[in-house]
């Protein structure tokens, strides 16, 4: 959505600060930049329980706030829907690289290095306004489904939810825009993207819901599953997303000279049981990185946890859904090779005539010989080439 440079970035915002210096300069720039009503306190504890009631345009939050942190404070708010929107903008006292990456990883919607220029100040709120703008036409149908939907108008409110709704794919390409942004070091960008990303997804949710609201008052209780469907993917979207952005920074953060972070995301992904996720991540991987060694990267991956093949299948799934090749048994016979495979009657012998309780330390035997003679740390290991 385009502003007028007379219009404010912000209706309202909150300033969260221990320092009474620092909330009278915070609310100084705010009032500068055009923002009519502005909130807070150095009582940090009374500031968060009022915004917990009372929802603003923006909440600016100092990086040290006493008992507790801007960056821990962020992390929680974006752990409740109801501040998915809601811009969030550390100002800190500390500039390194490793703080904004903390910043980024807590969905942060921009950084403030203090003592900051007038320009930088208003610079940061531009790009929290933008990350936080999901369209005007959608938010004004959204807006007018929202009122035929009270006047009982379901029909004219099913249309106009169907106009806010945006593309299902439009959110995960903004949210791996983010993360190129972000690999590459482009953090203005990269935050701009995810909050883009979660805004519209937000937005998606929020449509379905409707959606699935107006056909069952038009009688269509299918159609109301189906869109409640996609409205609860929407959500599990948006956890998944936040997940992930937080893995990534601090991925980025922690190890800032790996080679192919996304490979480093799935691992991690897979430990965490989200497999689905990890499929994507190693996807990325393979786009960020044509040469990687995908396939080997998930058998590592797979093989620490508690049941490998199964963990494998389902990153399989998911990779192959990611990559558009849509053969999830291709990719999982590349990634596990040629298993023992357990039938009717249990497991099929392993070499030496083993019997069925010994299929799984085989599995993971030629498991993790697989995954160390394709990508293993020995110099000699062959490249893998992404062929499915």
């Amino acid at each position: 959505m385009q502003r007028h440079a007379s219009t404010p970035p912000f209706a309202s915002a909150l300033v969260v600060t221990p320092s009474a210096a620092h909330l009278r300069t915070d609310r100084d720039f705010l009032r500068r930049a055009g923002v009519p009503v502005v909130r807070g306190g150095t009582n940090v504890r009374a500031t968060m329980a009022w915004l917990a009631a009372n929802p603003v345009g923006l909440v600016l939050l100092d990086a040290d706030l006493g008992r507790t942190t801007g960056v821990r404070v962020a992390a929680m708010l974006r752990r409740r829907r109801a501040f998915d929107r809601t811009p969030l903008v550390l100002a800190s006292t500390r500039g390194a690289e490793t703080d904004v990456l903390e910043a980024v990883a807590a969905g942060c919607s921009g950084f403030l290095l203090r003592p900051y220029s007038p320009e930088a100040f208003r610079r940061q709120l531009r790009l929290a306004a933008r990350g936080a703008d999901p369209g005007a036409a959608r938010l004004a149908a959204l807006a007018l489904a929202r009122r035929e939907a009270a006047r009982g108008r379901h029909d004219a409110a099913r249309q106009a939810f169907e106009q806010a709704a945006p593309p299902a794919d439009e959110a995960a390409q903004r949210y791996e825009a983010g993360c190129a942004h972000l690999v590459a070091r482009r953090y203005e960008e990269a935050v701009r993207e995810f909050s883009r990303a979660v805004a519209v997804n937000s937005l998606h949710a929020e449509a379905y819901v409707g959606l699935a609201s107006a056909w069952k008052h038009l009688g269509d209780p299918a159609r109301a599953r189906e869109n409640m469907l996609r409205a609860a993917q929407a959500f599990a979207r948006r956890d998944e997303m936040l997940r992930n952005r937080r893995e990534l920074a601090l991925i980025l953060r922690d190890s800032p000279a790996t080679e192919n972070p996304f490979m480093d995301l799935g691992f991690s992904l897979v430990r965490q049981g989200a497999h689905a996720a990890a499929g994507r991540a190693y996807a990325l991987a393979a786009r960020y990185s044509p040469a990687a060694e995908v396939h080997a990267a998930v058998a590592r991956a797979c093989h620490f946890t508690r049941d490998p093949e199964a963990a494998a299948r389902q990153v399989a799934l998911a990779l192959a859904q990611a990559t558009g090749r849509g053969n999830a048994g291709a990719v999982y016979k590349a990634v596990m090779g040629d298993m023992p495979r357990r039938t009717a009657h249990g497991a099929e012998p392993a070499p030496g005539g083993a019997p069925g309780v010994m299929h799984d330390l085989w599995a993971v035997l030629k498991y993790t010989c697989k995954a160390y003679r394709h990508g293993g740390p020995l110099p000699s290991a062959a490249p893998l080439a992404l062929d499915f």
